[in-house]
């Protein structure tokens, strides 16, 4: 791999890392859920160590290395595309296995159909603000229908849903 694409690659890591910590700054809730959602127990779950109910720098910087030489399977001191990918899908998989579980609000390992639509349930009667049955640009609030489609509450990019 060219040197450039690692720089980037670093790059691009330190940049997710930065604005994990950002939204963590603003309240520990950020976007909307699945789209950019943090909240201090997610991020404690990966990097409170000692389980105290704080993070501090080390433990971050701790959870990083390791997960860093985890992936690291050439043993270069950093990641290949390849690499980070799989770190990449560790992380989602994790985030995957929170969300089942918001989901599975009985705890039985299994997510109904009134499990799965209930937290949408009743969001466009209570959205509606102009009662016309349905959402639409009209409905959302005044500091969002200045987004671009797409894009999230700071821009970045939310993918879709």
């Amino acid at each position: 791999m060219q040197k450039r694409t690692k720089i980037a690659l670093i790059a691009l890591a330190g940049l997710v890392a930065v604005g994990g910590v950002a939204a963590a700054s603003q309240g520990w809730k950020h976007g909307m859920r699945g789209q950019g959602h943090v909240e201090f127990t997610e991020l404690a779950e990966r990097y409170d160590a000692d389980k105290d109910g704080k993070i501090s720098q080390t433990e971050i910087d701790t959870n990083r290395a390791n997960w860093l030489t985890e992936f690291d399977a050439d043993k270069s001191g950093s990641l290949a595309l390849a690499e980070f990918r799989n770190l990449w899908l560790k992380a989602q998989n994790q985030r995957m296995v929170r969300e089942f579980q918001r989901f599975d609000t009985d705890a039985n390992g299994q997510v109904t159909m009134e499990e799965y639509k209930n937290p949408l349930a009743g969001i466009v009667a209570r959205m509606d603000s102009n009662q016309d049955s349905a959402l639409s640009k009209d409905d959302m609030p005044t500091r969002m229908k200045g987004r671009k489609k797409g894009h999230g509450e700071h821009g970045q990019e939310t993918g879709t849903q």
